[in-house]
């Protein structure tokens, strides 16, 4: 057996060496503990070992591990187990409780039922629970060993009555006091050597435990700095305040193994605002409402326990002690604080069974309240659990403070911005309804508001809104009535100074709590508001409102005092543009008056040329009516002498060959002329040389007759005429730039006729409309030609092609379409959109006028007509013109012969 090796002195010095060897593997407290007592209850045989701290402050004595030889001993006769209590009184010990507190040793070897005082040890050591680890021992005599658990009797792995025979002190250089508790079911006598054994145990057991506790403090300290080194991570990363409080109380809670942490953020009291503030009923009264939790408490729980945000007094007792002394409060047992009551609704609803509150300042700011709380035990704070959440609270004083920084710096920013927005808008529009606009949604999305109004005063005083921004479904400009209190409060405001002041409510319930308008408010859902005037100098133009529909809200100073700037900007905004329509409406004015003048000199321009052009064509028509009047004299006077050459001529070959029939052997004379003459050849080519004048003496007088049909001076009136007449007309006229030349690929003319009425028209003006645009057809397709070479041109001929339709209307005046199109380049879509404008061309100075296509568009419109050009580049274009058959109603074409088509 062990014990019996320890009367030895050299057995015991090798065993001694063992136990050391055992107990300084280890720098864990609880591992050094547990060892310590395993290999003593089994050196000395013993029923049970236990090790206990004892706690001078509370008078209490904790079980920190225990070792049982024999798990199913009964509990003692008449006694109770102490399996569900955390400490242990020192007056159960009896007699043996003035040794204990003296860290005396104590010795017994009496019979089992004699002794109470080892009763007691025996149910203490029994129902022992196993702790963690101390964290710092070096607290003296006020508080127990950072790490032990001793509230936590669930944890004990069982119970186990003994006789505890021997308490040996394990005493420490700072104070605490310690006993290594050997415990024997039976009498026993111990001796010396076991004694000694167990002694010097308890020696080496005081520097293992020393040395774990600097162990502890390096560990302790490390995790406490890395906790804030967290937090100002978290603070550098982002300085949302709810982040960074709700990840600090979050890391807090994991650290401290507690069940509640809570932050309360004691707003700034003095940043309220003067005027229209009731102090007896101002917004801190309304702590309890919703909005205000939601901005001021954040808490981070432990399951199984819920939040406690919607019970928590922001004006209880231990709240107003920290406000009021600034110092740290430690609680133990909340049912023993005089502060808080053994019956206290909101710390029952919590479940708090200990708390400790840290102050959260900074430079003598109190910034927040930190609540730590332990909900499933009672527990005693240690020295490390305060030096944690004090390091933790400074830091987030910091971090608050830092915090409150950005969103002042942030908060002067988007003042500003908003600012230099509004001064932009100013800048870059003079319209007062988007500067107004523009203002209200800017106001409500930095200030966070539910709803901004523009009212605008009229000369009689009463006046309107203009301007509008809500996140409401109640829109004011539609809820208001006339006479109700929102225009009562206008008028006063207006009424009540010759500059009238700035009128910032809180909370309507309470300034009109006794007021007959209060249902009126409530009907325009409005809690708080704040009103400020826009002057033009000595005039109130209007107010700028900033309404809070749903809750309190205190106006700070700063928020009035950038509505009071953005009011100044507004009313520099509402005079420059109230200048900028008058001269707007002076210049459309002027422009209305211009545009008159240049529309009636365009009018002018087009009359002057279309006389000019209507003089030429009249010019050109006589000319060429006089020409084709002389040249069809001389042509009908050989025409018609071309008959008699004809059957003179005949005449003549008959009696030459009766000549020859009868005189076959003519005389030499006559028979060397006639071999001079070619007389065979001439009787051959006579009559072709005749025919040939009849063919081109009826070309002449088939183009004076078209020269004269072009002209149509005998018709200067409206009448029917042939269309198809007029067009061949025209394209016997340009025949010639159709035809082939040298070194010319000649144009292919294609015509697709229909069956066309007699039309009512003006002749002569529809024919200078073929003519300008088969023209200019044919100017495009020799320009493009001179681009492509002579093969290109064979596989791909130049074509004009032209197409006619009658288009039948049921009850309506019948339309016919002329269609003129070419497979030239096409025409680009800036040029087509200028065709028709009047002096507009695209040919070489000198080659035209860009008159044509301009009157031609004027002559379609005087026959209610239409003219529109289809083209797209490198498709060819085509003209297409559309005119009625007739120009009055009364004229009827039905019994109109048709026209006979042709290709």
């Amino acid at each position: 057996m062990e014990h019996t090796k320890i009367e030895d002195p050299q057995k015991r010095s090798a065993l001694l060496r063992k136990v050391i060897d055992q107990i300084w593997q280890s720098l864990e407290l609880k591992t050094i503990l547990q060892t310590a007592v395993d290999e003593i209850a089994a050196m000395l045989n013993l029923d049970a070992c236990s090790f206990l701290w004892y706690f001078e402050r509370t008078e209490r004595v904790q079980v920190v591990c225990k070792r049982t030889r024999n798990h199913d001993l009964a509990a003692l006769e008449g006694t109770k187990p102490l399996s569900e209590v955390g400490y242990h009184p020192l007056d159960i010990f009896g007699t043996s409780a003035s040794a204990i507190a003296q860290g005396q040793m104590v010795i017994s070897c009496g019979p089992l039922n004699e002794s109470r005082t080892f009763a007691a040890m025996t149910r203490l050591i029994a129902n022992c629970p196993v702790a963690r680890p101390p964290q710092n021992l070096m607290q003296g005599h006020e508080h127990p060993p950072p790490d032990m658990d001793p509230d936590n009797p669930a944890s004990a792995p069982g119970t186990l009555d003994a006789v505890a025979n021997l308490l040996v002190p394990v005493k420490g250089q700072e104070g605490w006091i310690g006993f290594i508790a050997c415990l024997s079911q039976n009498s026993r006598t111990w001796s010396t050597a076991e004694v000694e054994f167990v002694q010097l145990i308890a020696q080496q057991l005081e520097i293992a435990i020393r040395q774990a506790q600097l162990y502890d403090r390096v560990h302790k300290q490390a995790q406490r700095e890395r906790l804030v080194n967290q937090i100002v991570n978290q603070t550098r990363q982002s300085f949302d305040l709810e982040t960074i409080l709700t990840q600090a109380i979050a890391q807090l809670l994991e650290a401290l193994e507690v069940d509640r942490c809570l932050i309360h953020l004691v707003e700034d009291r003095e940043e309220g605002v003067t005027g229209d503030r009731h102090h007896e009923t101002s917004f801190w009264n309304a702590a309890n409402d919703v909005a205000f939790r939601r901005e001021h408490l954040f808490e981070v729980c432990r399951e199984p326990f819920p939040s406690s945000l919607d019970d928590f007094d922001t004006h209880g007792p231990i709240t107003q002690w920290t406000i009021a002394h600034r110092e740290e409060v430690i609680i133990s047992d909340v049912s023993e604080d005089p502060r808080i009551g053994k019956q206290n609704e909101e710390y029952d609803k919590a479940e708090i069974k200990s708390s400790m509150v840290m102050p959260v300042q900074a430079n003598g700011r109190l910034h927040a309240i930190l609540y730590i709380n332990q909900c499933s035990r009672v527990r005693q704070w240690s020295k490390h659990d305060r030096e944690l959440a004090r390091a933790v609270a400074d830091q987030l004083a910091i971090s608050i403070q830092q915090a409150c920084l950005y969103a002042q710096k942030s908060a002067t920013m988007e003042r500003e911005s908003l600012l230099r927005l509004i001064g932009e808008h100013i800048r870059r529009t003079l319209d007062i309804n988007t500067i107004l606009q523009t203002s209200a949604r800017e106001v409500r999305q930095l200030l966070g508001a539910d709803r901004v109004a523009i009212y605008q005063f009229s000369k009689e005083g009463a006046g309107q809104i203009v301007v509008e921004e809500s996140t409401e479904k109640i829109c004011l400009r539609e809820a208001v009535k006339e006479h109700d209190c929102f225009y009562q409060e206008c008028a006063e405001q207006l009424q009540s100074a010759q500059q009238p002041p700035v009128r910032a409510v809180e909370d309507v319930y309470k300034t009109h709590g006794n007021d007959e308008n209060l249902a009126c408010w409530q009907h325009l859902q409005v809690r708080a508001s704040l009103s400020v005037p826009i002057s033009r100098g000595n005039k109130v133009w209007g107010l700028l409102i900033v309404h809070e529909c749903h809750k309190p809200r205190g106006w700070r100073t700063s928020e009035i005092e950038l509505l009071q700037q953005l009011a100044d900007q507004l009313a520099i905004a509402i005079h420059q543009a109230e200048l900028y329509d008058r001269a707007c409406a002076n210049a459309i004015a002027a422009q209305t008056k211009a545009a008159e003048l240049e529309q009636a000199l365009r009018q002018l321009q087009e009359t002057q040329a279309q006389l000019i052009q209507s003089e030429k064509m009249s010019s050109l028509g006589q000319l060429v009516a006089g020409v084709a009047h002389e040249i069809n004299n001389p042509v009908n006077f050989i025409y018609g002498n071309l008959s008699h050459v004809d059957g003179y001529a005949q005449d003549l070959l008959q009696l030459l060959e009766a000549y020859q029939e009868h005189y076959p052997e003519p005389v030499p004379e006559i028979e060397e002329i006639a071999e001079e003459i070619d007389l065979d050849f001439l009787r051959e080519d006579m009559p072709k040389v005749l025919n040939s004048m009849k063919i081109g003496a009826d070309r002449i007088r088939e183009i004076v007759l078209s020269l004269r049909n072009f002209s149509r001076l005998d018709q200067a009136e409206m009448k029917f005429a042939n269309l198809h007449e007029g067009i061949d007309n025209t394209l016997l006229i340009l025949q010639n730039r159709l035809r082939a030349k040298a070194g010319q690929v000649g144009i292919e003319l294609v015509k697709n006729y229909g069956k066309l009425p007699r039309v009512e028209c003006y002749p002569g003006q529809l024919n200078q409309v073929l003519m300008n645009i088969i023209s200019n057809g044919i100017d495009a397709l020799e320009s493009y030609n001179e681009k492509r070479s002579i093969e290109e041109i064979r596989q791909n001929p130049s074509r004009i092609t032209i197409r006619t339709e009658w288009v039948k209307k049921q009850g309506q005046n019948d339309r016919i379409i002329i269609a003129i199109g070419d497979n030239g380049p096409g025409i680009p879509d800036p040029i087509k959109a200028r065709l028709f404008d009047p002096f507009f061309t695209t040919k070489a100075v000198g080659k035209g006028t860009g008159l044509g296509l301009s009157i031609s568009y004027q002559i379609i419109e005087k026959h209610k007509g239409a003219i529109a050009c289809i083209s797209e580049p490198g498709q060819g274009a085509e003209f297409v013109i559309e005119i009625p058959v007739r120009q009055s109603e009364e004229v009827a074409v039905s019994h109109q012969p048709l026209m006979a088509m042709s290709s």
